[in-house]
């Protein structure tokens, strides 16, 4: 029996370009034109004899029929995937796009990527690091870590744990500005970073010197920019213990004073709905779970 569907290769091309409402981004996540994206579109819809999107300005907009048909058409290629993974295993090749902070990809999730990729060889990640909270509505990322949650709608959210936060520096650094107070602060070049702009400021106040502290600064626009200052032994940073707890046991960074503040907000690994039920994202939150279980034991 000859099934009355359309031709199968229209149907990746209108699901990326209903996902993202956009011809463009579905032409560049498939290394296709425009073009090619359009005329795709196009005889898809010939076929159905409705519309499936509408142009809104510079985007296109799915009509009531192009909505349902995307709804439909997400499911079956959900059935399709998850059996395909079922079936073929290890056989077949996924690609797992994870969004995350600049600091916390650098500092702590890379160095942790070969204990994942050991135990999934077959797929391929591609790690985004974005200091903005992604739209996962107008993204292909799978799975996302952030610093706090604002809006979870359409996303399951797995909260991961809280930081804690005290002045890094190295041994050396600590041991030559004779640190031993946070008044001694005011001999050394406070290390700064847009994005954790008042974490200095909270220290300071809880630490009693906010109004006396009389030290110069530096400021970054990426923490991992601080950090790496700090490990050259140019100054001091306010130091997520968390993050650095390898730079620690390596003796790379110091806490030269023991007064901490908790973190502001806590750390949360996001699924959405539309990658929720892949067999990978699945593990790499449970590994990523359990993995900052253990960095969250108790340390410098």
């Amino acid at each position: 029996m000859v099934r009355a569907i359309p031709p199968l290769g229209t149907i990746r091309y209108f699901e990326l370009a209903a996902e993202h409402e956009s011809f463009v981004q579905a032409a560049n996540d498939l290394r296709v034109s425009k073009g090619a994206v359009s005329q795709q579109i196009k005889q898809l819809e010939q076929f159905l004899g409705v519309s499936l999107f509408r142009r809104s300005g510079r985007r296109v907009v799915l009509t009531a029929a192009g909505r349902r048909y995307h709804s439909a058409v997400r499911n079956a290629l959900n059935i399709l995937e998850k059996e395909t993974e079922r079936v073929a295993g290890s056989r077949v090749r996924g690609q797992l796009k994870i969004t995350v902070l600049p600091a916390f990809a650098s500092i702590w999730l890379v160095p942790r990527m070969p204990g994942f990729q050991q135990s999934m060889p077959h797929i391929d990640i591609v790690v985004s690091a974005d200091a903005e909270m992604v739209d996962f509505s107008r993204s292909d990322a799978q799975l996302g870590i952030r610093y706090g949650t604002t809006d979870t709608e359409g996303l399951t959210a797995t909260y991961l744990g809280h930081d804690t936060l005290a002045p890094v520096c190295t041994p050396d650094y600590a041991e030559k500005m004779a640190i031993h107070r946070a008044e001694d602060l005011s001999r050394c070049l406070l290390l700064h970073d847009t994005y954790w702009s008042d974490d200095w400021t909270r220290w300071l106040t809880t630490a009693g010197v906010a109004g006396s502290l009389g030290g110069d600064g530096q400021f970054f626009t990426h923490y991992s920019m601080a950090i790496d200052t700090a490990r050259a032994g140019g100054g001091i940073a306010m130091g997520h213990k968390l993050l650095l707890r390898d730079l620690f046991a390596r003796n790379e960074l110091v806490c030269p004073l023991e007064q901490t503040i908790a973190a502001q907000q806590g750390y949360f690994v996001v699924v959405p709905d539309k990658s929720a039920h892949l067999d990978y994202v699945k593990r790499f939150r449970s590994w990523l779970t359990a993995s900052f279980g253990n960095v969250c034991a108790p340390g410098p």
